[in-house]
């Protein structure tokens, strides 16, 4: 299933495009706006393409090439497709690898054949296990191998990553993170994931919930009672 941002400045024509990329089966949210400022914004909730205008309005400061390649950085594996009513874009696009190029105007069947190519390339990714979690930061994009994360732990409304070389604060949510996450991480409190390959020890704290310790690792993160009881064939270490 895809998540698919949508940037158009035409309020019809981006109604259109929304209405029907909503309709494809393999569709499963849809992020629109007419701005390029508002595009890079949403790009932090990570969708898997942006099918994106490219001459915005006069009064926008970016246009649809510029906003690919902010986007680029906050989420490197989005897969760009370019809508737009002059070809004579098609070459400078390409400084962001898109996956395909169409002029307005759009054709049905072919805007969704483009959908359900990006989604079966999309599920056969997945398929393939990913062996880094990106993350942006100040300095830039930090690439952690997965086995080197311990715990994801929730504070507010911020994710930090708890790994080998000292917590990251993720620019996304952990609703977002999760979604990349391979099968060892399992979300087992509203607060936290953890990285079951990485648990030393599990303690019945009696109040609720569980403490975890790892192996390496001093910091602790909890698992719901409710959890554990859901979970327990897959938590390994003797009780």
């Amino acid at each position: 299933m895809l998540k698919v941002l949508i940037m158009e400045d035409e309020h019809y024509t981006l109604r259109f495009l929304e209405k029907l990329v909503s309709s494809h089966p393999l569709v499963e949210e849809v992020l629109a706006t007419s701005q390029g400022d508002e595009a890079i914004r949403l790009a932090r909730q990570l969708p898997d393409v942006a099918f994106l205008d490219i001459e915005l309005a006069p009064e926008d400061e970016l246009n649809g090439i510029q906003a690919a390649r902010n986007i680029n950085i906050i989420s490197p594996r989005t897969k760009f497709v370019f809508i737009t009513g002059y070809s004579k874009y098609a070459i400078d696009s390409f400084v962001v690898h898109p996956y395909d190029y169409v002029l307005k105007p759009v054709q049905k069947e072919k805007l969704m054949s483009i959908i359900s190519r990006l989604a079966q390339a999309n599920e056969q990714s997945c398929e393939k296990e990913e062996k880094k979690l990106v993350l942006k930061s100040n300095e830039g994009l930090i690439f952690i191998d997965f086995n080197d994360i311990f715990f994801i732990e929730k504070i507010s409304k911020k994710a930090f990553v708890h790994n080998r070389n000292g917590i990251f604060e993720a620019s996304c949510s952990v609703q977002d993170l999760e979604k990349h996450l391979p099968n060892q991480f399992l979300r087992v409190h509203k607060s936290y994931i953890i990285n079951l390959d990485k648990i030393g020890h599990i303690k019945d704290t009696g109040n609720q919930t569980y403490e975890v310790s790892f192996h390496g690792y001093k910091q602790i993160a909890l698992i719901s009672r409710n959890k554990f009881r859901e979970h327990q064939d897959r938590f390994t270490p003797s009780l």
